[in-house]
C-alpha cells in the first residue's frame, strides 16, 4: 500500500470492521438464486471459505432486499484480497482472522435463512432444537 503506513491501514480496517459488524442489520428475508425447498439442507461452508463473494449453491439474487448483505460480503472479500497481498505479519494475520470470522458469521445468517425457507412455515415457524424434551422440562418445573 504505497503512501500508507501499515498500522494506519490496520487501524482504519479495524474501525471499519467494527462499524460494519455492529451495523449489519438483521436479515428479514434473503432471496436465493436456488430454491432452498428443492435444493436440500444447508451444508456448512468449509472454514477456508471461498474468497469469491456470492458464489455456489447459496448465492443470493441481486435484488434490493439482498443489497446490504451482498455489499458487506463483497467488501469483506476485497479486504481479504488486499491483506493477502501484504507482507505476512502478526497484525495482518490477526486482521485476516477477524475478516474470516465475520464471513463465517454472515454465512451463518444465510444458513438460518436457508433453513427457515426450507421449513413448512418459513423462518418464523422454524423449530429450534434446544436438546431438551418437553417432558423433562415439565418434570423439573413441577417439582
Amino acid at each position: 500500500m504505497p503512501g500508507v503506513e501499515p498500522m494506519d491501514y490496520f487501524s482504519s480496517l479495524e474501525a471499519e470492521l467494527s462499524a460494519r459488524s455492529a451495523w449489519m442489520p438483521n436479515v428479514d428475508s434473503l432471496e436465493f438464486i436456488n430454491d432452498p425447498a428443492k435444493s436440500g439442507p444447508y451444508q456448512r461452508q468449509a472454514p477456508d471459505l471461498p474468497k469469491q463473494p456470492n458464489v455456489g449453491l447459496y448465492a443470493l439474487k441481486s435484488t434490493p432486499n439482498n443489497h446490504i448483505f451482498l455489499e458487506h460480503e463483497n467488501r469483506l472479500c476485497d479486504i481479504l484480497h488486499a491483506l493477502e497481498s501484504m507482507e505476512a505479519t502478526e497484525a495482518r494475520e490477526g486482521m485476516e482472522d477477524r475478516v474470516i470470522q465475520e464471513l463465517i458469521r454472515i454465512n451463518r445468517l444465510k444458513e438460518i435463512e436457508w433453513s427457515g425457507q426450507r421449513s413448512k412455515f418459513g423462518i418464523k415457524g422454524a423449530v429450534v432444537n434446544t436438546g431438551m424434551s418437553i417432558s423433562s422440562c415439565c418434570g423439573r418445573c413441577s417439582s
